[in-house]
């Protein structure tokens, strides 16, 4: 019976790890489908986290926090936008550079307003939301409808990301600008708006995803704070095929190895311990690597993944 509950948890445990990779996994497929490669997207989703923990801790409200965690994502993509759009700079330079700047300007705002550069707790985080009488279900009862909104959210975008990438004439045309620019430009579509559009829907996702890591999980900010998600999240797309559901199955993969090394001790008594513990730790990025090593050959992306913009207008 122990067992059981403690899969049961495994399995809820998953999806609340998974949330943050599948919302901004969502957000670099939108961006990606356009021809952008947003590395900048580990830098939207601190400068995310950052901002949506300022918001909730000086105003005192979560919902603060969430808008203010969406604005920042929103700006630093659009960041994002001005230096490969308008500059014609290079994507991966660009992408590598935000990192570099969201990490020193959030690890130097902590310093100044923070005594020894730590940040307080905050005294209230988004919690469970469960679904009235489908949380009352054996098993999916705990595991699916007792997440918090972020999962629900993540969740439902899957199919309507889908469905606007595969089924709408806005989906339509920013995958035919991700495969050829120029010839979209002489059908008439406006690139240069099409692809501002699809990062501000990335910075919309970005930015959810990094707040929900100081609102939802972890109480408070630390520069360190979203890890490596943000280049697994860009892995996620590259094994997903660039397609939402694939950008699901991956974040779950991800989700599932992350929720086992930290739950491993409760699983498996006979293999806790410091040491056991700390190893179990790199697994998530280990699967991740392997994954991408061997789910990634011969992965063809949109064709012009990457390329410079200027000339293509």
């Amino acid at each position: 019976m122990i067992e059981f509950l403690a899969l049961t948890g495994l399995a809820a445990a998953t999806l609340r790890v998974a949330a943050p990779l599948l919302l901004a996994s969502l957000g670099e497929t939108i961006a990606e489908r356009g021809g952008m490669l947003n590395l900048g997207l580990q830098g939207a989703m601190l400068v995310g986290a950052f901002s949506g923990f300022m918001g909730a801790y000086f105003a005192g409200s979560l919902w603060i926090g969430l808008i203010s965690a969406i604005i920042g994502g929103i700006l630093t993509t659009l960041l994002f936008g001005i230096l490969v759009i308008n500059l014609d700079l290079d994507q991966v330079v660009s992408g590598l550079a935000i990192n570099l700047l969201a990490s020193g300007l959030t690890l130097y705002f902590t310093r100044v307003l923070f005594t020894g550069g730590v940040s307080p707790y905050l005294g209230e985080l988004f919690g469970p939301m469960p679904i009235p009488f489908l949380c009352n279900m054996p098993v999916l009862g705990e595991v699916l409808f007792t997440q918090t909104g972020f999962v629900y959210l993540g969740l439902v975008s899957v199919p309507l990301i889908y469905v606007l990438l595969t089924k709408t004439s806005f989906g339509l045309r920013l995958r035919s600008i991700g495969e050829d620019p120029v010839i979209a430009s002489y059908l008439g579509i406006n690139v240069v708006k099409m692809r501002y559009a699809a990062l501000l829907a990335e910075g919309i996702l970005a930015g959810l995803a990094g707040g929900l890591l100081t609102i939802s999980m972890f109480n408070t900010f630390d520069p360190r704070i979203v890890a490596a998600r943000g280049f697994v999240a860009v892995s996620i797309v590259i094994l997903g095929r660039w397609n939402p559901w694939g950008a699901l199955a991956g974040s779950l993969l991800f989700g599932f190895t992350e929720a086992l090394s930290l739950r491993i001790g409760i699983i498996f008594p006979e293999l806790s311990g410091a040491s056991i513990n700390q190893l179990f730790a790199l697994l998530p990025y280990l699967v991740a690597l392997v994954a991408l090593v061997v789910g990634g050959r011969g992965v063809r992306g949109p064709a012009s993944l990457g390329k410079r913009i200027g000339r293509e207008r």
